[in-house]
């Protein structure tokens, strides 16, 4: 497993200021950094690479993050999950600002300006994930931002365990298909652990309507390789009419038949992430619901910026 650490203990005089602020950028992504103390700084960042998502582990002085709106942008999007266990963090996102105390984590997107701090040396777990992977989940994930979860007790205790055993595991050299898996478990118990937060699910829908997509996403899911499952299909294996089915989406910025194209493009992705190199494109594509091979490609290059097959080169040494 590629393992990255950096360090500010060996470095000479005033050289460490400039050298985290690369540190940070390079490992998640622009940030205006302001330091409580303009003389002396101290930080560790150890970084483990899990294929579909980053896992880091930062610990450092007292200092600020700012997420200005310059630096933010559509293309690429990003969410950082924090988890910090020494000592709380302030942070400001959307209009909401919360404290996050050990025994909680927070969400954090990279495309809105934000002001992330602690005053004091901190230890935090980081985990860097595409707003896709979330989206295809949980819909868009603004509205899960600036807000503590609980991480000891229900299923966040769940991801806060899994993710403390994936880092007992970061310095075993597993493949890539087993670094990938890992990732998407991870994903899928923060997805559930983001879902069953009561104050996350009633900002911005009832909970009538979040039982219906619940059973909706599951059935998708569930028939997600068939490449006849649509709209109609869906209101008829969920009880509702067709036109609910459209008005529960219609929110969403997306129709019921994007949202099944996004889940396919992610799946394979995920897919093709922990795939053997005896693995076909068309196997992958197939097993995502898409029948047509061509039609998979373009779209796979148009939402991640290269071919299917590229992901699959390096398995096959060439």
């Amino acid at each position: 497993m590629m393992h990255k650490s950096f360090s500010t203990r060996d470095l000479p005089e005033n050289h460490e200021f400039g050298y985290w602020r690369d540190v940070i950028a390079n490992t998640y992504f622009n940030l205006q950094l302001s330091f409580h103390d303009d003389h002396q700084f101290e930080g560790r960042l150890d970084f483990w690479d899990l294929n579909t998502v980053q896992l880091s582990r930062l610990e450092s002085s007292g200092l600020v993050y700012r997420r200005l709106r310059q630096h933010c942008s559509a293309q690429d999007r990003q969410v950082l999950v924090t988890v910090p266990f020494k000592t709380d963090v302030e942070f400001s996102q959307l209009g909401r600002t919360t404290r996050c105390t050990p025994g909680q984590f927070l969400l954090e997107l990279s495309e809105e300006p934000y002001d992330f701090g602690y005053g004091q040396n901190n230890a935090m777990w980081v985990l860097k994930v595409p707003v896709s992977a979330l989206k295809a989940r949980i819909g868009e994930p603004s509205r899960f931002c600036a807000r503590q979860y609980d991480s000891l007790q229900g299923v966040g205790r769940l991801f806060s365990d899994y993710l403390q055993l994936m880092t007992r595991h970061c310095e075993i050299p597993h493949d890539s298909n087993v670094r990938a898996l890992m990732g998407t478990q991870l994903i899928d118990l923060l997805a559930i652990s983001l879902q069953q937060h009561p104050d996350a699910l009633q900002s911005s829908q009832s909970a009538v309507r979040d039982a219906h997509l619940a059973r909706i996403e599951a059935h998708v899911r569930q028939h997600l390789c068939d490449p006849a499952l649509s709209p109609e299909h869906i209101a008829l294996a969920c009880g509702i009419s067709l036109r609910y089915l459209h008005q529960l989406f219609k929110d969403t910025g997306q129709s019921v038949s994007q949202w099944i194209r996004e889940l396919r493009l992610q799946s394979a992705h995920e897919s093709l992430s922990r795939a053997k190199a005896q693995t076909s494109v068309a196997q992958i594509a197939y097993a995502a619901g898409f029948g047509d091979h061509a039609q998979f490609t373009h779209a796979f290059r148009k939402k991640f910026g290269h071919a299917p097959s590229d992901m699959l080169r390096p398995l096959r040494g060439k």
